[in-house]
């Protein structure tokens, strides 16, 4: 069975652009279709993601934007959960003309 070429695999990454273990998980698994990284612009290591893994593959979107759209039940200015990098993926998609996705988060070492 093959996928849509609407359907892409978004792995949601912060800090570890030099181990993002689900990439090798999942090519070790075969899979060869969409892959994108979204990486939020507060992340100091936006530039190593684009480095390792080509800027046409690297998804910044804007941390504070996305967490004031929406209620993260954050009484203080924090934002390190991965609620803003989930909802961001939606507006990702439709920019990039996907309507199928995953979301994965970056330190997956198997699928069962």
């Amino acid at each position: 069975m093959s996928l849509p070429d609407t359907f892409a695999v978004f792995i949601l990454t912060h800090g570890r652009p030099d181990n993002v273990i689900t990439l090798k998980t999942l090519q070790k698994c075969g899979y060869t279709g969409k892959l994108f990284f979204v990486v939020d612009n507060e992340d100091k290591m936006v530039y190593r993601y684009i480095e390792n893994f080509g800027r046409e593959r690297v998804m910044v979107f804007r941390k504070k934007d996305v967490a004031d759209a929406c209620d993260e039940g954050n009484n203080f200015d924090e934002r390190r959960t991965i609620l803003m990098a989930r909802n961001a993926c939606f507006d990702i998609a439709k920019a990039i003309g996907v309507t199928h996705f995953v979301q994965l988060d970056d330190d997956y070492t198997d699928f069962r």
